[in-house]
């Protein structure tokens, strides 16, 4: 998630404004909305706005949480505006610190002056129209009605008191710890004293422009001006009033008595409408549903007993004697890992190697191929490698292993042999064994998965960030999307397999160009064409599932696969 802040002036900061930050699997992305160059004795200069970069986590040369307030130090070759003590953290539609504080005084103000004006009014009231009313009972039922309003004020008030800036900061801080380790906690330090209530305070919370500023007196003006001329007109003039107008009204008018209950009737059907419920936007329910486990690509076709990986392609030049310099040679790694709880012998692979025409033609000719032989057993759980190159650009290994280990895992190897494969020397076969163990529901995935966070490549991300979406709480199963045309119907189900309800819910669904290629791992993901949100209506309380449909969308696109996945709707947005 994408947080704002506000970088302040301190004796360890260069840099001082409004900055954006968001923790990514690549490292700390910053963007300046508008921050000068700061030196303690200097005024800034000129600022940099619209700059954004991705500093990798091994270039955050610093990271500390002070209280309410974060420091952050850069490697200075990527940026002069390195160093930054950021405070003020929101994110989404919460409200800066200083923001809250405004509305804050708002409120209160607003609710003494309405205290004020309902106790002067009422007062007013009871005195005219019942005159034997004493002046102690009218003083005694303004009180009450305005200590009614200032009452209301204060649940007001009190609404503002949960800081949505803490929250941000907490989320931020426990990101930032994901990624950095070394991140270094420290007591808030001792608060300042608060400059007592000026003038200029009070300017600030005023309105800013010259339109609100009229609309605001204008209206004052015109509440007292009414008031007072209601209040002092006396009961004689008001009966005059209303027997000259009665005395104008055509005789075959309606009578009032009996325009009443034609207006009555008017605003009940006027209220009624109003009352009338809307159809929910986004998602609606259609009925109950349950995961067994979240639909995901790395599972989207069916696993095979033998996982044929390929984690390393390298494109090169003839190198001379049995090579032609003028011809380009393939450098692969592949390895295979035996999915299945029976051993197999003998393994056997055989790998073709192609070259393809130049664009725009699609064409690509076999131009040599290898054997790969495994003499030995391979025992479930398993996993060996080779090294092979040969003439071309592009490969393709062929399983002589058949079969599949069920839909739900029923011939899978033993989670303690899978387990094994975390600590393999090649961290593609790490990657494979942490995808069985959360495909199998096994409690020790997450754990594993976040263990290959902490050394995570670029090449990476999209697996293990696909991975760790299987294994959140909120699962997402049974998705299909119906139709051919630009606007297509989608259903789901999504289910909350934790502990604690869950509210403000969204799904969020990606439409992609080519299904994952389970063998490269390590491979550019397909490219998302479609990517929309939609908001859940209801609740999710523990262990209860809804199915879910709505229309999708997708444009011109032609997606080939789509994806789930549900979360809090602002953090899918």
């Amino acid at each position: 998630m994408r947080y704002r802040a506000v970088a302040v002036a301190n004796e360890r900061s260069n840099a001082v404004g409004a900055v954006e930050v968001e923790c990514t699997p690549h490292g700390l992305f910053v963007a300046y909305l508008g921050v000068g160059a700061f030196r303690e004795g200097y005024a800034p200069g000129a600022l940099t706005s619209g700059t954004g970069l991705t500093v990798p986590w091994s270039n955050v040369n610093e990271a500390r949480l002070e209280g309410e307030r974060v420091f952050i130090a850069l490697e200075p070759k990527l940026t002069p505006l390195n160093r930054m003590l950021l405070m003020n953290f929101a994110s989404g539609s919460a409200a800066p610190t200083p923001e809250l504080a405004r509305r804050r005084m708002l409120v209160r103000l607003g609710a003494g002056a309405a205290a004020l004006s309902v106790a002067l009014i009422l007062g007013a009231t009871l005195v005219r129209l019942s005159p034997e009313t004493s002046a102690l009972a009218a003083i005694l039922i303004s009180a009450i009605s305005a200590l009614s309003v200032i009452g209301l004020g204060f649940l007001v008030d009190r609404r503002f008191d949960d800081n949505p800036n803490a929250l941000a900061l907490a989320h931020f801080s426990m990101e930032l710890g994901h990624y950095l380790p070394t991140l270094v906690r420290l007591p808030a330090p001792p608060p300042r004293n608060k400059a007592a209530f000026d003038i200029e305070r009070l300017q600030g919370m005023m309105p800013k422009t010259t339109f609100a500023i009229v609309i605001t007196l204008s209206a004052g003006a015109l509440s007292v001006l009414l008031v007072a001329r209601w209040v002092t007109t006396s009961q004689v003039a008001e009966r005059r009033s209303e027997e000259r107008s009665a005395s104008l009204q055509p005789t075959q008018a309606t009578p009032p008595k009996a325009q009443a209950p034609a207006q009555r009737a008017a605003v009940a059907a006027t209220a009624t409408a109003a009352e009338t419920p809307r159809a929910p936007a986004g998602a609606v329910a259609t009925g109950d549903c349950r995961c067994a486990r979240s639909d995901s690509l790395l599972w989207s076709d069916p696993l095979p007993r033998l996982q044929i990986i390929t984690f390393s392609e390298r494109v090169r030049r003839g190198r001379g004697a049995d090579e032609s310099a003028r011809k380009q040679y393939l450098e692969l790694e592949v390895a295979v890992i035996n999915n299945s709880k029976d051993a197999i012998d003998e393994v056997s692979l055989l790998v073709l190697f192609y070259e393809r025409d130049p664009p725009p033609s699609t064409r690509r000719t076999q131009v040599s191929n290898r054997s790969l032989f495994y003499e030995g057993t391979l025992a479930p759980g398993q996993a060996i490698k080779w090294s092979v190159e040969a003439e071309g650009t592009e490969a393709e290994v062929v399983n002589s292993v058949k079969g599949t280990i069920g839909p739900n895992g029923e011939d899978a190897a033993p989670t303690q042999r899978l387990f094994e494969l975390l600590s393999a020397r090649n961290r593609p076969v790490r990657l494979h064994g942490a995808m069985l163990l959360s495909f199998l529901g096994d409690p020790r995935a997450r754990e594993s998965t976040l263990s290959l966070r902490e050394a995570l490549r670029d090449d990476e991300a999209p697996y293990l960030t696909r991975l760790i979406q299987a294994q959140s709480e909120l699962r997402v199963c049974e998705l299909k999307v119906e139709g051919n045309g630009a606007r297509r119907r989608a259903s789901a189900c999504v289910f909350n397999a934790g502990k604690v309800t869950q509210k403000n819910l969204g799904l969020k669904i990606r439409g992609l160009e080519r299904a994952l290629d389970p063998t490269r791992p390590v491979a550019a993901p397909p490219t998302v064409l479609v990517e929309t949100a939609q908001p859940i209506a209801g609740e999710l309380a523990p262990d209860e599932g809804h199915r879910v449909a709505f229309d999708l969308d997708v444009g011109s696109e032609n997606p080939e696969r789509y994806e789930g996945i549900a979360d809090r709707l602002d953090l899918l947005r």
